[in-house]
C-alpha cells in the first residue's frame, strides 16, 4: 500500500465574533434583500411583547426596531454602516476576530475558531466525524510562508500530519517516506461515491477512502444574511505525478441547509467548476509539468507556498518536480436569514495512505448579499 479565552471576553462587552460584509452597491443602511431603510408606514411598534416586523425578536427580547426586520439582536453590524442592525449600541463597528488565542489547538471549537465562527448567536458547535486521527488537524497562524486571510489564525485539514518545516511534529523524511500513513483503522466511507469522473480521467471513485478528516460546524444564519464564504487554499504532495490516477486526494465542503439543500451538497469548487481534487489538475502554485494537460496551468511560482513542505519534489516516485496548491479561493454560497446551516469540512487521501494533501481555511463571513448558487472564485 502507498502508503479562547476564545471570544468570551469579546462576548462580555456585547461584541461577537462573526462579521457580515457591505453588499456590492450598498450604501449607508444598506441591508441586501431586507432593505432596511424602508418600514410599514403604519408601524408603531408601541407593544414590547409584540413582533410588528415578524423578525422572531420583541422590544422586551432587546428588538431595537420593531419596524424593521433587519434589525434585532439576531443581527450582524455592517462595517460603516450607521445603522444599529445588532441592537447593541455599536452601529458599523465590525466584531473581533476569534483566532486570537487559539494556535496550536486541535479540537473542534478552536478550529472553528480559527476561522472565525465563535459568535454563540451564530456558532452552535463544531465536532469531528469519523476517524479524523487528531494529527491531523491544528489552529495555525500561519502554513510556512503563508499567513491568515483576516485575524490571526487559520485551520490546517490534512490527510496526513498538519505540520510545517517550523513545526517539530514536521515529517522530516519527506522526500524517501512521504506523508503519514494512519493506518488501515483510518478507513472511511467515501461521502460523495457518485462524484462525477474527472473531465478526461478514467478513474472512478472508490467506495472507502482513507485518513479521513471530517469537521462539521453548525451555525445559525444571522437575520439580515443571505450568504456566507469562507477562504481556503488546498495543497498536494500527488501534484503532478499523480494527477489523473487513482490517488485522486478530495477536499469537500457540504452544506445542509433547509432551504438550499436538504441532503449534504458539495459548494467548494475550483476555477473550472469541478470539485476540489487532484484529477481535475487545477494547481496554480505549482511548476508546470508538459506531460499531462492538467498540470500546465501554473501561473505563480511554487515559492508563493515555501515552508509548507509542498514546494518539495517527492522522491521515490519518479518525484523531480514540487507539489503545489490552488493559491486562495473563496467560496460563497447562499443562506436563508435565520435557519440552522450544517457544514461538513473534508479531506482524505483516495488510493493510498500517504502523500498528503492539506487544507487551510480562514475567513468566514455572513454577508447581506444574496447570491442564487454557490460560487467559488480565485483571491487575486
Amino acid at each position: 500500500m502507498r502508503s479562547r479565552l476564545l471570544c468570551a471576553a469579546l462576548v462580555v462587552f456585547g461584541v461577537g465574533c462573526g462579521r457580515i460584509s457591505r453588499p456590492k452597491g450598498g450604501g449607508p443602511g444598506a441591508g441586501g434583500g431586507m432593505d432596511p431603510a424602508v418600514k410599514d408606514k403604519d408601524c408603531t411598534a408601541t407593544d414590547p411583547d409584540g413582533d410588528q416586523d415578524l423578525d422572531g425578536y420583541t422590544p422586551a427580547q432587546g428588538d431595537c426596531n420593531d419596524c424593521n426586520r433587519a434589525i434585532n439582536p439576531g443581527a450582524i453590524q455592517i462595517a460603516n454602516d450607521p445603522v444599529d442592525y445588532a441592537c447593541n449600541g455599536m452601529p458599523g463597528v465590525v466584531e473581533s476576530a476569534c483566532d486570537l488565542a487559539v494556535a496550536g489547538m486541535r479540537d473542534a471549537t478552536a478550529l472553528a475558531a480559527a476561522f472565525d465562527q465563535c459568535d454563540p448567536r451564530f456558532f452552535k458547535g463544531a465536532q469531528l466525524v469519523g476517524p479524523s486521527d487528531k494529527r491531523a488537524r491544528k489552529a495555525v497562524p500561519k502554513f510556512g510562508v503563508i499567513h491568515a486571510r483576516y485575524g490571526k489564525g487559520m485551520a490546517l485539514l490534512s490527510s496526513g500530519t498538519a505540520a510545517d518545516k517550523s513545526d517539530p511534529n514536521y515529517l522530516n523524511d519527506e522526500k524517501n517516506n512521504p506523508g503519514t500513513d494512519f493506518g488501515d483503522n483510518n478507513v472511511y466511507a467515501n461521502p460523495l461515491p457518485d462524484l462525477p469522473a474527472s473531465p478526461d480521467c478514467s478513474s472512478t471513485q472508490p467506495a472507502e477512502v482513507n485518513d479521513y478528516t471530517e469537521l462539521v460546524v453548525k451555525l445559525k444564519a444571522p437575520s439580515n444574511a443571505n450568504s456566507f464564504s469562507f477562504d481556503f487554499q488546498f495543497f498536494s504532495a500527488e501534484y503532478p505525478e499523480f494527477v489523473c490516477t487513482e490517488y485522486n486526494d478530495e477536499f469537500l465542503v457540504l452544506q445542509e441547509s433547509a432551504n438550499e439543500f436538504a441532503m449534504p451538497t458539495n459548494i467548494a469548487f475550483d476555477m473550472q467548476k469541478n470539485p476540489v481534487t487532484i484529477n481535475n489538475g487545477f494547481f496554480t502554485v505549482c511548476t508546470n509539468d508538459n506531460s499531462k494537460k492538467q498540470t500546465q496551468h501554473c501561473t505563480m511560482p511554487v515559492s508563493g507556498i515555501n515552508g509548507t513542505g509542498f514546494e518539495d519534489p517527492v522522491g521515490g516516485f519518479g518525484g523531480g518536480t514540487p507539489g503545489g496548491s490552488t493559491g486562495w479561493l473563496t467560496t460563497t454560497s447562499p443562506v436563508t436569514p435565520g435557519e440552522e446551516v450544517t457544514l461538513h469540512y473534508i479531506i482524505f487521501d483516495e488510493g493510498d495512505h500517504i502523500l498528503d494533501s492539506s487544507v487551510l481555511i480562514d475567513n468566514f463571513q455572513w454577508s447581506a448579499e444574496s447570491v442564487n448558487v454557490p460560487v467559488t472564485v480565485p483571491i487575486q
